[in-house]
């Protein structure tokens, strides 16, 4: 099945970009981040989905909370920490009012990390201690996947992406979590997870890292349960439109089996998203809207 990420509409207000979505023919979106918090945005989500008859899915940074801030489960801030562990309970209990069951969150960051700088460069960050900040997201998680479990929600986790330039800046160290297989796979022997694997973030790293991309993408086709796609240079996760000849689009053909839910991440106009829809059912015939 394939989702829209509300993220590819450039618009602060979560019912608009539904509107617009909904009145192309989209019926299956992914809440995501980029939109703020208003008074009755439960109510908006409830009364569009039963009006234009969608799916839904909760991604990361949605409900937007009331006061922005980077959600980090694996924080050694601890104010940050109970704040993040405070948004995905908030997110359960919107899918239950919305009545929808998927939930997706990203990997943790051994950094803290500014709301202004997300998918930028970082700024003197301040480091966290690694086994700290693993033994949190681990129990963080395990708490999360409870409560999903408790309520029938499935529950995903993101791979990160990291890019030359913060690789750079942090003297070729990563300080974020599930970025490559290796990394990936450590976690599987920590924690057991559906993997919600971007190829977008994926390629990025492998560049960055000097990683052969296409067996980066075979190592985990066994493990993705979910993909998000996009296309991007290599060198930023720029969410551009797909394009027919692109590597990334080779390698989910490859990957792609009708198991699995893909999420489109392309940021701009409403002819370039649908453009994109087009190239994955082409890739794939039996994908459907």
């Amino acid at each position: 099945m394939i989702y829209v990420s509300s993220s590819c509409i450039r618009n602060n207000n979560i019912a608009e970009i539904i509107c617009s979505l909904s009145e192309k023919g989209i019926r299956n979106i992914e809440l995501s981040g980029g939109t703020e918090y208003y008074e009755g945005i439960e109510d908006d989500l409830k009364i569009l989905k039963k009006r234009y008859q969608l799916q839904y899915a909760c991604h990361a940074y949605f409900p937007p909370p009331k006061v922005p801030f980077v959600v980090n489960l694996a924080s050694c801030n601890d104010d940050i920490y109970k704040k993040s562990i405070e948004h995905y309970d908030n997110c359960i209990k919107l899918l239950k009012k919305i009545n929808s069951d998927v939930l997706s969150i990203h990997a943790g960051f051994l950094v803290e990390i500014d709301k202004d700088e997300i998918g930028r460069k970082l700024s003197k960050p301040t480091v966290y201690d690694e086994d700290e900040a693993y033994d949190r997201f681990c129990y963080a998680y395990e708490e999360l996947s409870g409560k999903c479990k408790k309520h029938n929600i499935k529950l995903y986790l993101e791979n990160n992406v990291l890019s030359q330039e913060n690789y750079k800046e942090f003297k070729e160290h990563n300080y974020f979590m599930m970025t490559d297989c290796q990394s990936i796979m450590y976690m599987k022997k920590l924690i057991d997870f559906k993997l919600l694997l971007d190829l977008g973030h994926l390629y990025v790293t492998s560049n960055t890292l000097g990683l052969d991309y296409g067996q980066e993408c075979m190592c985990l086709k066994k493990y993705a349960e979910w993909i998000h796609i996009s296309e991007n240079s290599g060198i930023y996760d720029e969410h551009k439109t797909l394009k027919a000849d692109s590597t990334i689009l080779k390698e989910f053909c490859k990957m792609y089996n009708f198991n699995m839910d893909v999420t489109l991440e392309t940021v701009g106009k409403m002819d370039d998203i649908l453009e994109s829809i087009k190239m994955i059912k082409s890739a794939y015939p039996g994908t459907h809207e």
